[in-house]
């Protein structure tokens, strides 16, 4: 069986990760923000948190999308090939254990 997760406990992922510079920052230098969503779910055993942030980088001359996910229940991690070694993706996961991000361009 699940134990619930309480609002305390997912605020304090959510301040970890501001600390690890994992959570998105809107005052982006590099990016110049255009728009941002926030999406979130909660149920009695999960909770998850997405924040789309698109915005246009001048250095590159192009926009891109930015996904956060923060979750209890992570799907479609990286995979062990997507690492240099072994050792690279477990300090992935035990570094990440609540979230993840994907960026896309056109």
């Amino acid at each position: 069986m699940h134990n619930s997760v309480t609002r305390k406990e997912i605020l304090e992922i959510l301040d970890g990760c501001a600390k690890d510079f994992t959570f998105p920052v809107f005052d982006n230098g590099y990016v110049y923000l255009a728009a941002s969503r926030l999406s979130v779910f909660r149920s009695p055993i999960n909770w998850a948190i997405t924040i789309e942030v698109l915005g246009f980088s001048p250095r590159a001359g192009e926009s891109d999308l930015t996904i956060y996910t923060f979750s209890n229940a992570l799907r479609n991690r990286p995979k062990l090939d997507d690492y240099i070694s072994e050792e690279a993706y477990r300090n992935y996961l035990r570094n990440n254990k609540h979230n993840q991000y994907s960026s896309f361009w056109p």
